[in-house]
């Protein structure tokens, strides 16, 4: 192909809406010139775009688009066989010089990701750092709220009973602990932010109620003291509402009770001794009626 040197050839150019014009056909640098026969510029292809539409013994039709809105005859093989050379070269050209902005892409892309989980990471550590032990009761009470269409029992009245118990009932019934037995379908505990445990209502009818409300107390206690609540709070929040929440506004967080922390007994073997006797657990049940 190197060894080509016609500098022009004839060919018959034609435009959707034209007849059939005889051409002179001229290879430049970077594109395919058409001119009339006068020499005068007709149309500029640029070679990359120019693609074999057919190709015969006596002639091949060339097109500079997809939707073929002009083509061009040419008739010498040899200059058929440079256009093809030339728009194939120009082409894996192109594709080349895209490369290298295709390897950046991924790099911003790859870095973005790395950096978005990291800023996640950092803005949830700082959101703990500055919660205070009132404002995470305070998130607890908002949640607890959020649940109004739950029944529970008297909190007060409930906790008070526990607290007055003798003192070695105090493992499982800290003073910094707030039961709250509710009226919802699940066989788990939730440990809201604020040390509030919700206690399912079904737990005072089981026949192994007292161990099971005792180990649940117990693993709430641990729970809150490694303060996982209110890590899991922060972590199911959206990037925009945690952020908004580190600079002081907590209208854009999400308060469902799904985002408290699961307190699950399963696989738990219930080591403790009985905690109640059976006046004290029906004293406990007469207090928290539905």
């Amino acid at each position: 192909m190197a060894s080509y040197s016609k500098l022009e050839v004839k060919g018959e150019w034609k435009s959707n809406s034209d007849r059939p014009t005889e051409v002179l056909v001229a290879f430049g640098s970077i594109s395919l010139n058409i001119l009339n026969t006068n020499g005068e510029p007709v149309r500029q292809w640029a070679y990359s775009s120019i693609f074999l539409k057919n190709k015969e013994a006596s002639k091949s039709m060339f097109c500079p688009d997809l939707e073929e809105t002009e083509s061009l005859y040419i008739y010498d093989k040899d200059a058929v066989n440079h256009l093809i050379f030339l728009s194939n070269k120009t082409s894996r050209k192109k594709f080349a010089n895209l490369l290298p902005w295709f390897f950046i892409i991924i790099l911003l892309i790859s870095s973005f990701t790395f950096f978005s989980s990291y800023f996640r990471i950092v803005i949830e550590k700082i959101a703990l750092s500055i919660t205070s032990a009132e404002q995470e009761s305070n998130l607890g009470n908002i949640m607890l709220k959020e649940m109004s269409e739950v029944s529970y029992c008297d909190i007060n009245k409930t906790n008070e009973y526990l607290r007055s118990l003798e003192k070695n009932y105090v493992s499982i019934t800290d003073d910094s602990i707030e039961l709250i037995f509710m009226n919802f379908r699940t066989i788990n505990s939730i440990l809201l932010p604020g040390r509030k445990l919700l206690v399912p209502y079904s737990i005072l009818e089981n026949e192994d109620g007292a161990f099971v409300l005792a180990e649940a107390i117990e693993l709430g206690i641990a729970a809150s003291k490694n303060k996982e609540a209110i890590e899991k709070f922060f972590s199911k929040q959206r990037n925009k509402a945690l952020l908004i929440y580190v600079f002081g506004v907590l209208t854009d967080l999400n308060f469902n009770k799904d985002n408290g922390l699961l307190i699950s007994l399963h696989g738990k073997s219930r080591v403790l001794d009985k905690v109640f006797t059976d006046n004290e657990w029906l004293t406990l049940k007469k207090l928290c009626r539905l």
